[in-house]
């Protein structure tokens, strides 16, 4: 019997030792190199808000007692109602050239489109003294068949996009308004356009990799799609925010061309209207 019960100790003792290997490979994932534990960090995607701005100006080719002497009003807002809802979330930057021959009046005008965009900060409050990494991502969602015009300021990848420009936090009471759905908002020809603080220009034409110039580390590639997509590493700026508690951050895409118009638009027009998606992707303990 003695000899049973010693066989049967052996027994459990070799396999106690086979499963040694498996036990510290265990421990092994869950012990970092330093010897504490691993934190698997976390990814977020803040909400957003989006509006597009839109403001109009023009010039007369020929008078021909046109009366007013002035371009037609355009119906941007029918344009707006017209489309699906899912894309006003999605706003607009460029602009589009358009020339009328009607009525007796030959004239130009020029719509100018900036995308805004505000992420709500407040809904990661908790998240002040765990970020670890934030990134901005700007990509093209759809480009206008402008691009292949032979237009400089309307080019593939970036269609109309000019700058990409950041808000301080005393700045936001004083933007046009945003929404979840997305909001149009028409400006009067010598309305002012927000500004903010550039942080970097659309190359153009457009190249993938690091974007020279940019105020914050940038680097851009090919979305596949025909498109571009720009990731803004702006840690230090979402940390700033949720350190100081902030309840929002935005940005603005301005337009390739703002005009004037120096002469008359070719007849067709040139629409290079281009929508485009944003995130802030932080990545967290």
């Amino acid at each position: 019997m003695s000899k049973l019960n010693n066989h049967k100790q052996h027994s459990i003792l070799q396999r106690c030792l086979l499963l040694l290997p498996v036990l510290a490979l265990g421990v092994l994932s869950i012990v970092g190199s330093g010897g504490g534990p691993v934190v698997q960090p976390n990814t977020t995607m803040v909400g957003l808000s989006v509006g597009t701005l839109v403001k109009t100006s023009g010039i007369i080719d020929v008078t021909n007692n046109c009366n007013p002497a002035t371009p037609p009003a355009p119906n941007i807002q029918a344009w707006w109602n017209g489309m699906p809802p899912t894309n006003r979330t999605f706003p607009f930057v460029g602009f589009e050239l358009w020339r009328n021959t009607t009525d007796g009046c030959t004239t130009s005008r020029l719509d100018v489109y900036r995308a805004l965009v505000t992420f709500n900060m407040a809904s990661v409050s908790n998240l002040k003294g765990l970020v670890n990494k934030a990134e901005l991502i700007v990509s093209t969602r759809a480009l206008p068949a402008g691009v292949t015009a032979g237009n400089t300021s309307c080019v593939a990848f970036t269609g109309g996009a000019g700058t990409l420009e950041r808000f301080g936090p005393a700045a936001a009471s004083s933007l046009p308004p945003v929404t979840g759905p997305g909001v149009l908002t028409q400006f009067q020809p010598a309305d002012p356009f927000p500004v903010g603080n550039v942080v970097f220009t659309f190359p153009r034409p457009w190249t993938s990799g690091s974007v020279p110039g940019a105020a914050s580390p940038t680097a851009t590639l090919a979305s596949g799609t025909g498109g571009a997509t720009f990731t803004v590493d702006v840690t230090s700026q979402v940390t700033a925010a949720l350190n100081g508690g902030f309840p929002g951050m935005s940005w603005m895409l301005t337009s390739a061309f703002e005009g004037p118009l120096t002469g008359p638009v070719a007849s067709g027009g040139l629409d290079c209207k281009t929508s485009y998606a944003f995130q802030l992707r932080l990545t967290h303990l």
